[in-house]
């Protein structure tokens, strides 16, 4: 099957063949490249998403999948960079820095599901970060 502009040659297996062309009449027309040799198809404005987060990509993680930025000599940990992955320290700007929270990845711990219960938290209580020193330094 032929990708990209230059419409290169790939080989995929018939049943990947089929689910390929489905995701480009889907309007998935972009593939990208994984680091483990898979495409991934996605729409052009993704792409163009995906590849202004890579290049904006602040190297806030030296094994950040998103990227292949490390602290080393040669400024790279030699691997491509994963389309599939994000990048967290754009999520946590854009949380911190817009109205934008439905829109954004956000994940805590495995015990996050006690804020259900926790009276810390009740009736939509969002604690100021004073407070939350507070409690984590306390304990209460």
């Amino acid at each position: 099957m032929a990708i990209g502009a230059r419409g290169r040659k790939v080989y995929v297996t018939p049943t990947d063949k089929v689910h390929a062309e489905l995701a480009r009449g889907a309007g998935f027309n972009e593939a990208m490249r994984t680091p483990y040799n898979t495409l991934i198809f996605v729409t052009k404005e993704r792409e163009n998403e995906i590849l202004k987060d890579q290049i904006d990509c602040m190297g806030c993680l030296s094994q950040c999948a998103f990227s292949n930025w490390a602290q080393n000599e040669e400024g790279s940990n030699g691997k491509k960079a994963d389309p599939r992955s994000f990048c967290i320290q754009k999520t946590l700007q854009n949380i911190s820095h817009s109205e934008d929270v439905d829109d954004q990845l956000m994940f805590a711990g495995h015990n996050a599901y006690r804020f259900g219960s926790d009276p810390f938290y009740a009736n939509g209580n969002i604690p100021s970060v004073k407070q939350l020193v507070e409690r984590i330094t306390t304990g209460y």
